[in-house]
């Protein structure tokens, strides 16, 4: 009887623990993907690699030609831990505009609203912690515009 009690323990311990890890999805396209797999996708929907701004092993920079969205990723071992879009713009308008729109789409994809640490008016971040990840949304009006949107697989606060 108690081998059957412990054995029955076992196994819905053992059910529980093996649930497999929810990802965000990027453009459509989740963070679980291997990371050769996710720059094949990325170059399918016109986004080519940057091979001038390439900083380090296990860093790959994206961009969009004629565009100023610029798409750096992070992986480990063919697994992504990182995506970084940002924009730089020519006025500090554009990238409020932006921002304000981003965090509107944001709000209804992940069905939540955002901690907002900095809430002025030339420096912003929105912040959504989810199970699946962390998703950062940051504008930055000081001297040259630029908004980034930050989306890791991590769900805690430690860097």
């Amino acid at each position: 009887m108690k081998k059957l009690m412990l054995a029955t323990v076992a196994a819905i311990t053992l059910s529980a623990c093996s649930g497999e890890r929810e990802y965000l999805d990027y453009r459509g396209v989740s963070m679980a993907t291997p990371c050769k797999a996710f720059v094949d996708s990325m170059k399918k929907q016109g986004l080519a690699i940057d091979t001038a701004a390439q900083q380090d092993k296990g860093t790959i920079v994206l961009m969009m030609p004629g565009n100023s969205m610029r798409i750096t990723l992070k992986s480990s071992n063919d697994t992504l831990i990182s995506i970084q879009e940002s924009y730089e713009a020519s006025y500090n308008d554009s990238t409020r505009q932006l921002f304000q729109t981003m965090r509107e789409q944001l709000i209804k994809e992940l069905d939540m609203n955002p901690y907002m640490p900095v809430n002025s008016e030339d420096h912003r971040e929105a912040r959504f912690k989810t199970k699946k990840g962390i998703v950062t949304l940051v504008l930055e009006n000081t001297y040259t515009p630029r908004l980034d949107l930050l989306y890791e697989t991590r769900n805690d606060d430690s860097k």
